[in-house]
């Protein structure tokens, strides 16, 4: 659970203490770990929260009301006790993930999900979301991942999410799965190890890493090995083309190296992506330009897809709480409605001082405009194709995924109104 969902769950929360008053409710995820003693008072209704890496916590947190114990001597929890704010010392991070146990699907009306297509990276067909490691030793200061779970990055076996992997070709009919990891490769060996039993197993799937991943251990050897396994999509994260930009936010990539990986994957026929965030705090026009130009870059030697999304302040990451101690951020429904922003701009806020929130969503929008234009004048079948897909309904890149799913949206509406 993120923050930007988090009016919307707080209201689910008191309709169903409304609905049932005697049941415990316990909330956990990202935006609770980042505000807990906000989330409490915020939502009366919630009696704790699990901060963190929940699964052993909640466990602990079940057979403590199960024995009606007092619950100040677990680790991870926090809670309102006679209204002063207990938290309890931090829950430890689980080195060894095979011990978890798989989601258990046959519990959520699976069917609906696939034949709805929802998923977040390019449709390929009947989607399942996939974790194969938590946590990322990055520090970037507009994440929440230092937090939540943490710098430690941690991977199951390979061979552990495979066999995971074709138990859901069998059971359900998969045909793609999306890795919903922080930052999934980030050991050139893993990686190796995880696609030479794809080739093994011969699963006939796709399979993609929408969730943006590393450059460092993606070389041309690990690009022939993930398309011949079937991945399909990737995104990049440089989230800037400034130097000055990239060393305030501590995100720590080579330029060059990332323009190689990528040139790899384009012609491994790998479908590639970019993600950048303009509106940092510090920014200047300077900065956008240098952005604009990395992204130029990119799209010349053939990555297909960018986004530019304005910067939003995340509650958990280092520059929320800079933003917060200056008094610019206000923990109300309008806040939370803004973060996402990046998905509907009516909540669009600048936290940069030499942006307004409209000349900020224009640079976002130009940027766009300047990676396509170049994108499609370089290489003009991109464009032929995507009205292909466009007409087909078949889209096999974000930008043509993402109109598809407008058109249908708005499809619906009208069906809806008359």
């Amino acid at each position: 659970m993120f923050s930007l969902e988090w009016p919307f769950v707080r209201d689910l929360i008191n309709h169903i203490k409304l609905v049932h008053p005697d049941v415990v409710i316990v909330a956990g995820g990202e935006h609770v770990t980042a505000l807990p003693e906000f989330s409490l008072r915020d939502c009366g209704n919630i009696d704790f929260i699990v901060r963190g890496e929940g699964e052993l916590a909640f466990a602990s947190l079940l057979e403590c009301l199960e024995n009606s114990s007092a619950p100040d001597k677990l680790a991870g929890l926090s809670y309102l006790q006679q209204n002063r704010y207990v938290e309890t010392l931090p829950v430890r991070r689980e080195r060894v993930l095979d011990t978890f146990y798989e989601p258990a699907w046959d519990l959520v009306p699976l069917e609906d999900y696939l034949s709805g297509k929802i998923m977040t990276g390019v449709d390929l067909g009947r989607s399942l979301p996939m974790i194969a490691s938590r946590g990322c030793p990055y520090q970037c200061t507009f994440c929440s991942n230092p937090q939540m779970w943490g710098t430690l990055w941690r991977a199951r076996s390979p061979a552990a999410v495979v066999d995971e992997m074709e138990r859901y070709v069998d059971l359900y009919d998969i045909e793609n799965f999306d890795f919903h990891d922080l930052t999934a490769i980030v050991k050139r060996s893993w990686i190796i190890e995880f696609c030479q039993l794809l080739i093994e197993r011969e699963l006939n799937i796709t399979w993609q890493l929408p969730s943006g991943t590393r450059s460092e251990a993606i070389d041309a050897e690990v690009c022939e090995l993930l398309a011949r396994t079937g991945c399909a999509y990737m995104n990049y994260a440089p989230e800037s083309g400034s130097e000055r930009t990239l060393e305030r936010i501590k995100k720590k990539i080579d330029k060059q190296r990332m323009l190689d990986s990528m040139r790899n994957a384009v012609e491994k026929c790998i479908c590639v992506k970019a993600n950048f965030i303009l509106g940092f705090p510090h920014e200047t026009l300077k900065d956008v330009v240098q952005t604009y130009w990395f992204a130029i870059k990119m799209s010349w030697l053939g990555i297909h897809d960018a986004s530019f999304f304005p910067f939003s302040p995340y509650p958990g990451s280092q520059l929320f709480r800079d933003v917060l101690a200056r008094g610019e951020i206000t923990l109300d429904d309008e806040y939370f409605y803004s973060l996402s922003q990046y998905t509907d701009p009516r909540y669009a806020k600048s936290y940069a001082p030499k942006f307004s929130k409209n000349r900020l969503r224009l640079l976002c929008l130009l940027g766009m405009a300047l990676f396509y234009s170049v994108n499609y004048l370089r290489r003009p079948g991109r464009f032929l194709s995507l009205l292909n897909q466009l007409k087909t309904d078949s889209g096999t890149t974000k930008l043509s995924s993402s109109i598809l799913r407008v058109l249908k949206k708005r499809e619906q509406l009208e069906q809806t109104a008359k």
